[in-house]
């Protein structure tokens, strides 16, 4: 039976039942530190400049079409600049503690440290929030 309240999803957790622990993060776990998600007004593909991206021309024009193109894998196995360019500015704000990893973060360190049934955190997020925090499984 599904828990269907966080004290039934905590006594799950804490049952033998429950062996490891996978989680799945997205923009949501970042956008209370104030980073914009990426389609969100002000966020990434609505503030991306393609003609100031290190890419060919035909590169640009596809950024400008679709911003998406950006993060796909295809550019980045042509040409990584563009990805680690828009990339860079997140790395330098966490790093300077212009973010800090939210609730959602921390919740998924303690769950690693109380529980130690944390296996892993899988992101898509680039913020380097995930990164920064201490307490959660290796990679």
């Amino acid at each position: 039976i599904p828990p269907t309240d966080l004290a039934s999803l905590a006594r799950i957790i804490l049952s033998s039942q429950c062996k490891s622990i996978a989680i799945l993060t997205g923009a949501g776990v970042s956008v209370a530190s104030g980073i914009p998600d990426f389609r969100s007004p002000g966020g990434m593909y609505d503030s991306l400049r393609p003609e100031l991206i290190t890419a060919t021309p035909y590169q640009r024009q596809l950024m400008e079409a679709d911003p998406t193109y950006v993060v796909e894998k295809n550019m980045f196995l042509q040409n990584s600049f563009p990805y680690l360019e828009v990339r860079r500015p997140f790395i330098l704000g966490t790093r300077k503690k212009k973010w800090k990893p939210t609730i959602a973060h921390r919740f998924a360190e303690l769950l690693h440290t109380k529980t130690s049934k944390l296996t892993r955190v899988y992101t898509q997020n680039i913020d380097g929030l995930t990164e920064a925090c201490n307490n959660l499984p290796p990679d």
